[in-house]
């Protein structure tokens, strides 16, 4: 079977799914954490590993690029849910509803809110995860078969 050749189109429209699927995947690890009321950073590494298994199963990255790709995804999962639950702590202390905390603290409130709310335990786990990711997402070779 030859090689693939590399098409730039391609290659893109992978990491435009990385990113929408770290998006999604943040926006799912939201719900329990909106059901607790509280921040769950340990459901990184399930997200991490079911990312690097997008990675590599439906998004067809290879080697070192798919590890980085998937690495990348849970990192991004990991602010987006950091963002969303700043949101979310805004919403609950105002009294005001979700959708206009969001808008009216903006990206940037909600992206420094996220920075500051982070401990070092809770970065720890966001690297175990990213790490969980990429691993998943290696290409494991098979080994030959044996006939008897």
């Amino acid at each position: 079977m030859p090689a693939e050749r590399f098409r730039l189109s391609g290659f893109l429209f992978g990491l435009l799914c990385a990113v929408m699927f770290g998006f999604a995947a943040g926006a799912v690890w939201m719900v329990p954490s909106m059901m607790f009321g509280r921040a769950l950073p340990a459901l990184v590494l399930p997200v991490g590993w079911l990312l690097g298994i997008v990675t590599r199963r439906w998004l067809r990255f290879d080697g070192l690029v798919g590890a980085l790709v998937a690495a990348l995804s849970t990192l991004l999962a990991c602010y987006y849910t950091a963002c969303l639950f700043a949101a979310v702590s805004i919403a609950g202390m105002m009294g005001i509803g979700f959708s206009q905390a969001i808008s009216d603290a903006g990206p940037a409130m909600l992206s420094d809110l996220a920075r500051l709310a982070q401990t070092g335990g809770t970065l720890l786990l966001y690297l175990a995860g990213a790490v969980l990711g990429a691993l998943v997402a290696w290409p494991v070779g098979r080994r030959p078969r044996r006939d008897p």
